[in-house]
């Protein structure tokens, strides 16, 4: 029996980049298992503190005499010095190799230090079917040139599944018993851009399916959502659709956001939000924001306050400014980190009060509720993908009915109706 471990860190499309892994490792005969003698770290480089977790975590597994596999974004040559230093005989599997995982076992278990590019297209590899949540990696790359981002250095390229991939991906998926499909990629809005087709009409192809499911849409940037905007608005009216968008601006300022060279204007993302809040009220609206960009003043921090209290989103991913290698933003100088530090503890007070309010609307409200996760207490989703935890005797990809009691900045609590 050959055994393996496989750890995954960061976004939804590593997580279906280890689905593909896991299953080509699961046809070849290995068993997964959490202390085996090969080590697959599935990495992921947004963050700098995620990038010293993970070099810590690869020196430790080196120290225990563990064959390492480094896949992931981690890997990219920026960051390969730095992967070697802290286990010179890694293994390096790019994000566009992951078909050839079996050869790098190899390699690790030679002792040779190499790196792995190119391979099969993704959507013709083994996989596994995970329930109740299938996570479908419609594409890599994008066609971004945001100034501050390394995943454009690790996933470089577009590339596209075809609509016939991704299809037959998902009514596999709710044959094994999938109940959300999950839409991932680095940036959705970019689907098809490559291979002549787009995002809408991937979707309009997953709609087609028969089953009970519901699919949740991954990040799609402003300027995208701005373009499929009238098919958009269409497409969410359809009742497998959860209620949901992922639109991160990152700034509420015109000027940094041309320094971090996006492709949309904080115009049109409040445009996208105002159609989408006219359309369906309670749509939950997801976004990000990067506090502490290099070129941010004071007054720049101020109107990224000034539109998240405009708009008042349902979730705010904020992160404070990492310098990443080989990007442009990484020459700048930065901001010192205690001011940093103070405008993130800042807006994380604002965008708690925020969201709680928001939450408070659905008080005594009743909800259907797909349970999707059993921890400590049972966690599902509405039909506008609001997490409602319920403690009660519950099982995977049930639907229940359930009356929202109270809840958080982040949830809501529901009793069982």
């Amino acid at each position: 029996m050959k055994e393996v471990t496989l750890e995954t860190y960061g976004c939804t499309l590593n997580q279906a980049d280890s689905d593909i892994i896991q299953g080509i490792l699961e046809e070849a005969g290995f068993v997964l298992t959490e202390d085996a003698p090969i080590f697959i770290l599935n990495t992921c480089a947004v963050k700098e503190t995620t990038e010293n977790k993970l070099i810590f975590r690869m020196a430790k597994l080196h120290s225990e005499g563990k064959k390492l596999i480094v896949a992931g974004c981690l890997g990219m040559k920026p960051n390969q010095k730095r992967v070697w230093e802290a286990a010179p005989n890694a293994v390096i599997v790019l994000p566009d190799a992951v078909s050839k995982i079996l050869e790098a076992i190899d390699a690790a278990e030679r002792g040779e230090a190499r790196v792995f590019s190119g391979g099969k297209d993704k959507g013709d590899l083994p996989r596994v079917y995970t329930a109740p949540i299938l996570r479908i990696p419609a594409q890599d790359g994008c066609v971004g040139s945001c100034n501050f981002c390394q995943t454009k250095i690790a996933r470089p390229k577009l590339k596209s599944l075809t609509l016939r991939q991704i299809k037959r991906w998902v009514e596999e998926g709710i044959k094994r018993g999938a109940k959300e499909i999950q839409i991932t990629g680095q940036d959705t809005g970019a689907y098809g851009m490559d291979i002549g087709t787009d995002l809408p009409a991937m979707l309009r192809e997953i709609l087609s399916v028969e089953g009970d499911f519901m699919i949740r849409l991954g990040m799609i940037n402003p300027a995208h959502a701005k373009r499929f905007l009238p098919e958009l608005l269409k497409i969410l009216e359809n009742p497998k659709f959860y209620k949901f968008l992922h639109i991160p601006v990152q700034t509420g300022s015109e000027t940094v956001r041309e320094d971090m060279e996006r492709l949309h204007t904080v115009a049109d993302f409040e445009h996208v939000v105002e159609k989408l809040r006219e359309n369906f009220p309670d749509l939950t609206l997801s976004t990000d924001i990067i506090v502490g960009y290099p070129t941010e003043s004071v007054e720049d921090y101020e109107k990224t306050k000034e539109l998240l209290m405009r708009i008042s989103p349902d979730i705010v991913n904020i992160s404070k400014y990492s310098s990443r290698r080989g990007t442009g933003a990484s020459l700048m100088k930065k901001i010192p980190t205690q001011e940093v530090k103070r405008r993130s503890k800042e807006l994380s007070e604002i965008v708690h009060e925020l969201t709680k309010k928001r939450n408070s609307r659905y008080l005594g409200q009743e909800a259907d509720v797909l349970i999707t996760e059993l921890q400590k207490t049972p966690t599902g989703r509405t039909r506008n993908y609001k997490q409602v935890c319920i403690n009660s005797d519950l099982e995977l990809g049930k639907w229940v009915r359930a009356k929202i009691v109270d809840n958080n900045h982040g949830s809501l609590f529901g009793e069982l109706l």
